[in-house]
């Protein structure tokens, strides 16, 4: 019986640099079917942190996004630098970076941005009792203006597609199931905030 995977029988690269790569392979299914050249993506892995406040406020983050050419609400969230390992301290390095903040981290768990083409992937950090520490770090290319909302505006806003990055709308809800304080209920299809 196969497994279903395709077998790679060459690969280049078309285009490396920090930000990204670029490669082409050239498979064949499982079934004999020649796939090429296939092209996938190579990143880092990424970090995406669901911090809240000692009432449960969530941090979210608004900043210019220029693939989409508008500004964007997420939540705090970047790649991984070269030499990290440690997800959670990823995480921590972010919520510094981005926000001013810290607070105590925890791994939720993974996601995949895009199995079909995304090597990497990007690691869940739930963050409690977050505070401001710090200014965040001035960086040119990334203009970000903190907001806390209520846990209930946070659900609405992912579920209204107004956090508009499909992988932190499910960051966020994992997070906040992870964290106690949301439940997505399979038999109603109801998602509750508790207090």
């Amino acid at each position: 019986m196969s497994d279903g995977k395709w077998r790679v029988t060459a690969s280049r690269h078309i285009h490396k640099d920090r930000w990204i790569s670029v490669r082409a392979d050239d498979c064949v299914t499982d079934e004999g079917a020649v796939i090429a050249p296939y092209y996938v993506l190579e990143y880092p892995d990424w970090v995406e942190v669901v911090a809240l406040d000692a009432d449960n406020n969530v941090l979210l983050v608004k900043q210019y996004r220029h693939a989409l050419g508008d500004i964007s609400i997420e939540l705090p969230a970047g790649g991984m630098d070269p030499g990290e390992t440690d997800p959670v301290e990823a995480g921590r390095r972010e919520l510094l970076e981005e926000a001013g903040c810290a607070g105590t981290l925890s791994l939720v768990g993974e996601t995949r941005p895009n199995a079909g083409t995304h090597t990497n992937r990007t690691h869940i950090i739930l963050a409690r009792d977050v505070v401001k520490v710090a200014e965040p770090q001035d960086e040119p290319s990334e203009r970000i203006e903190s907001v806390w909302v209520p846990l209930a505006e946070a659900i609405r806003m992912a579920l209204a597609g107004e956090i508009t990055v499909g992988m932190q709308a499910a960051s966020l809800l994992r997070g906040l199931a992870a964290a106690g304080v949301a439940k997505i209920a399979p038999d109603d299809k109801q998602v509750m905030t508790q207090p």
